[in-house]
């Protein structure tokens, strides 16, 4: 295990022939010895394989591209951790095809992973949630083409308003269709390429801040619904969810979201017995971010404006 442990993340996607652009995926590896980490070119790639660990039996080895887990494309940690839960819970072996050098192979975490004992990992450096100060650091991109500004304007102007604190909020239903409009234009943006790449992360990076509040409203709304709260009365201030639901996947892509989980979804004697978070506050916290990105994005496009 310690001689596992000194691989570090760096030399894994380097031997893999990419960077990492996040920390390591590490679900149950106390049982695998498998960690993952997200690959800059998109995708995961084995980021280590513990000494005598259920990995190593299967012949993972550092710098394998995942393709799939267990029938899914798992890109993201989210969607490897939730593949590897069900697979925990059902005590059914992990699938993987992996892609090694030119060849993609089958690789197998065995049924028997379950029953080893739980080795001590260390835990994983804390992650970041998504934002553009990384372009903010850098030198300003080329103006936009003047038929294209005006576009990335109304853009920022959108996302301006969803993030407008202190007006009234829409409702749930309207604000769901301003952001998906707001996303329909970027991926038009980026599908006539009438805008840089670095704009289009940019635009992608705030609005994903107001998808995930969308996710919080919703879980809202759904807990009143099963509660059958009258509108007159205040949203109720916590909400259930599993571990394989879209609330777990965004608490996955937002690590600060982890303050509002009051307590996570654990295996029960039938099936998994939900969590229970503050999707108020969530919604809050999202929206803060949002504009908080927001910020540093326009004041970006500004300053490289002639």
């Amino acid at each position: 295990m310690a001689h596992a442990r000194l691989v570090s993340l760096a030399l894994a996607l380097a031997a893999a022939g990419s960077a990492s652009a996040a920390g390591p995926c590490e679900e149950d590896r106390g049982q695998t010895g498998l960690a993952l980490a997200v690959a800059a070119s998109g995708g995961l790639a084995v980021a280590a394989v513990d000494d005598d660990s259920a990995a190593a039996a299967g012949g993972f080895r550092v710098g394998d591209a995942v393709v799939q887990a267990n029938g899914t494309l798992a890109r993201s940690c989210g969607e490897y951790a939730r593949v590897v839960r069900e697979a925990r819970r059902e005590r059914k072996a992990v699938l993987l095809l992996v892609r090694r050098a030119d060849a993609d192979v089958p690789l197998a975490l065995g049924a028997g992973t379950w029953e080893r004992a739980v080795a001590a990992v260390a835990p994983p450096p804390p992650a970041e949630a998504p934002s553009v100060r990384a372009l903010v650091a850098t030198r300003p991109p080329s103006p936009l083409p003047p038929e294209t500004h005006v576009s990335v304007d109304e853009v920022t102007q959108g996302l301006s308003t969803l993030a407008g604190e202190g007006r009234p909020r829409p409702s749930l239903a309207t604000y769901q269709k301003d952001v998906l409009e707001l996303s329909r234009q970027v991926e038009t943006l980026a599908a006539r390429e009438a805008a840089p790449v670095a704009v289009l992360s940019g635009l992608r990076t705030v609005l994903s801040y107001y998808e995930g509040a969308a996710v919080a409203w919703a879980s809202e709304e759904t807990q009143r619904e099963r509660e059958r709260r009258p509108r007159h009365l205040p949203a109720p201030e916590t909400a259930s969810f599993f571990g394989d639901s879209e609330v777990a996947a965004l608490i996955d892509r937002f690590p600060f979201l982890r303050a509002t989980v009051v307590r996570d979804p654990a295996p029960g004697l039938v099936g998994e017995s939900s969590g229970l978070w503050r999707p108020r506050q969530a919604r809050t916290l999202l929206w803060e971010r949002g504009r908080e990105e927001l910020g540093r994005l326009t004041g970006w496009l500004a300053a490289g404006t002639p």
